[in-house]
């Protein structure tokens, strides 16, 4: 397949058009707006009695009382202040919310594991019954809390408080507990007379329980630490005392606990979830509570962009990079959880452009590492280079252009629905990787490395045609190897990926030991070893056009209408 019809500018300038500058600063100050809306909002419907003796800590030797953290921001800086102190007191609460959870748990544990060790099955059975019915009857309030923290972690706060790091949420460690409600959903049988629960099943939920907690009870415990919250509030165990007054009843305590956990649940999606106004910010009527809409894009067409490009398989090739945002690291999975909506739009098109951003980064740098791996081998049997070896590699460069091509087209697809723009001080701005593909390309096609320009039908090699290539190629792939350089010395900003970029000197050594399996004894050793690497560079860059591009749907976000006029180059 040729791709010499693709027109690429060697350079590129963004410039805004008339208005667009004014344009871009309104749509900023109104989604801080909405921001402040949202926060405003949860502070004034925070009940006063559940915070009353809250503290805060403002830095090592000092703290700030709620009454003095909740006045009125007048400037940028209160409001950053303003929005962490929120997030810290939810943060808190939700976690006090989860530690009363497992207090509750704990006190009909303790009751299962006594009958257990006494050998009272019946009582055990109905015990551990008991306390997973409950613990599955908390699915509503998990999910509540959980959709809350999902909304608060929807808001962009790198795009609004630049250059700041804000309190992030809870969201992972609500997770976990309801990730495990939903196991037993999932697990629990159809009410059958004739088959009530056994021995067997029950100790095998009360296992898995116990392990339920005791994991549990380390992340609360952790949370607790790690809080920015003093509590010096005179506090009373509720649990404790209930556990005290029934002491003598077990039956009856394990019934009443249970019946405290049900009003527990009640009472907290009332106080902690539809009170602060989390069923209007994820379903929104009124506009001040509507998330603003970019004027600058099609936000509809975007939005199914993105929801076709999340369902694809590629992603699957990158499950060992995490970015980092708002210094915390975000996993595939939880980026793309979510289908794309109005509510996440915003945060969604930061956090995929810069999974890509060093997805596509990791791509050229060990493209660039194959690339002197194997111009080495080619001059390693003799001071002078090994002109078939360089053959073979300018042929495997030249074929290489259908992953660039690949490339090229996903980050301008994206930039055609404007999900990312031409900031270089953006961390999800794909402008580096654009310029690195289109300069590689236009080399590519500017200088002829097929090999049908060097090499004739008899297999003769020009030699000073394949000298001129060397010396320019050389050139190219060493400013090349220095951009990429200085671009990775900032990676870690960004991205953490736990795969190694290739070694220029343990590729070498693989394909070394390559033949050793390989060797056809019709061929030179050495001959072998090259043919090897440029085949391995091929399989590389085919793969990497699949899991790029191809795997993900790219192919399919080309046939939406996207307006000529989003174009920003």
């Amino acid at each position: 397949m040729k791709f010499h019809s693709l027109i690429l500018m060697s350079l590129f300038v963004f410039v805004f058009k008339p208005g667009d500058a004014d344009q871009s600063l309104k749509y900023r100050q109104d989604y801080r707006n909405y921001i402040k809306t949202v926060t405003n909002y949860i502070r004034a419907h925070i009940g006063s009695n559940e915070i009353r003796n809250l503290k805060l800590i403002r830095d090592i030797n000092s703290t700030i009382s709620i009454k003095e953290a909740f006045k009125p921001d007048l400037y940028l800086i209160d409001f950053t202040n303003n929005y962490s102190y929120i997030i810290s007191i939810l943060n808190f609460k939700y976690t006090e919310i989860l530690n009363k959870f497992l207090e509750y748990t704990h006190i009909v544990i303790d009751k299962c594991q006594q009958f257990q060790d006494k050998n009272v099955s019946e009582n055990f059975i109905c015990c551990v019954t008991s306390i997973i019915e409950e613990v599955k009857n908390s699915k509503t309030m998990f999910e509540n809390l959980y959709n809350a923290m999902k909304f608060l972690s929807y808001l962009d706060v790198r795009y609004v408080f630049v250059g700041s790091i804000v309190t992030n949420v809870i969201i992972d460690e609500i997770d976990f507990f309801q990730q495990y409600v939903l196991q037993e959903i999932s697990e629990a049988k159809p009410f059958d007379l004739n088959n009530l629960p056994n021995l067997e099943d029950s100790e095998t939920k009360f296992k898995n329980l116990n392990e339920f907690y005791t994991e549990a009870t380390e992340k609360v415990n952790k949370l607790f630490k790690n809080s920015n919250i003093i509590d010096t509030s005179i506090k009373t165990d509720k649990t404790i005392e209930l556990k005290e007054c029934f002491y003598e009843n077990d039956s009856y305590l394990v019934y009443l606990t249970c019946s405290k956990l049900n009003s527990f649940y009640n009472e907290t999606i009332e106080i902690w979830y539809k009170n602060l106004g989390f069923e209007q910010f994820l379903n929104p009527i009124i506009p001040e509570l509507m998330p603003p809409i970019d004027p600058a894009l099609n936000q509809s067409v975007a939005i199914e962009a993105l929801n076709i490009i999340r369902q694809e398989t590629g992603w699957k090739t990158m499950d060992h990079i995490y970015i980092i945002y708002n210094g915390k690291h975000l996993s595939i999975d939880y980026i793309l959880k979510d289908s794309i909506n109005n509510i996440n739009f915003r945060i969604k098109k930061e956090h995929i452009p810069q999974l890509l951003r060093c997805r596509y980064t990791e791509v050229l740098k060990n493209y660039c590492v194959l690339l002197s791996a194997i111009l080495s081998l080619c001059n390693t049997e003799a001071n002078n280079f090994n002109y078939h070896c360089l053959s073979e590699l300018f042929g495997s460069f030249n074929k290489s252009e259908k992953m660039l091509v690949g490339l090229h087209t996903a980050i301008t697809t994206l930039n055609k629905l404007i999900i990312w723009r031409f900031n270089s001080n953006s961390q999800s701005s794909l402008h580096k990787i654009l310029r690195w593909v289109e300069n590689t390309l236009t080399f590519l096609q500017k200088n002829g490395f097929s090999q049908d320009k060097f090499v004739d039908q008899q297999g003769n090699i020009d030699l000073e045609k394949i000298k001129i290539l060397l010396t320019i190629f050389q050139n190219f792939r060493y400013d090349f190897s220095i951009e990429l350089k200085h671009d990775l010395s900032n990676i870690h900003g960004r991205c953490l990926i736990k795969n190694p970029f290739y070694d220029k000197f343990l590729m070498i050594d693989d394909f070394f030991n390559s033949v050793i399996t390989l060797y056809n004894p019709n061929i030179l050793r050495s001959t072998q070893i090259y043919l090897n690497a440029c085949k391995f560079f091929d399989n590389f860059c085919e793969n990497a056009y699949k899991s790029c591009y191809e795997d993900l749907g790219f192919s399919k976000v080309k046939c939406l209408n996207i307006s000529s006029e989003n174009r920003f180059f």
